[in-house]
């Protein structure tokens, strides 16, 4: 399994909605991550605002491709559009940075 890593920003002053919302992250939502085939999808949190996320997967362009074309990923990137700092307004959903690893150890 590939291991990926990525940044993004929130506005800090919303961090503790934000963990509220993914505490409570919509049944079908979390359904179409996993069926997407997303492993291990953990992110934490900056005071800076700064988002770090870890995620497995085999097929990182395939499964975005799966994730991106559900109803309800549309529906959870509107509903997230209001904690994102973009410098592009025309991206939905958080404007990320991939981390390229340098290093792993199991």
């Amino acid at each position: 399994m590939a291991r990926h890593a990525m940044i993004w920003k929130i506005k800090p002053e919303l961090k503790e909605q934000y963990k509220k919302d993914h505490a409570n992250i919509w049944p079908d939502m979390a359904k179409a991550i996993t069926d997407a085939g997303y492993k291990n999808y953990s992110i934490y949190f900056r005071k800076d605002g700064t988002m770090f996320a870890y995620l497995e997967h085999d097929n990182l362009e395939e499964g975005g491709k799966i994730l991106g074309a559900t109803e309800v990923n549309g529906r959870w990137q509107k509903a997230m559009a209001k904690y994102f700092v973009n410098s592009d307004p025309t991206i939905i959903g958080p404007e990320m940075e991939m981390l390229e690893e340098v290093f792993h150890i199991d």
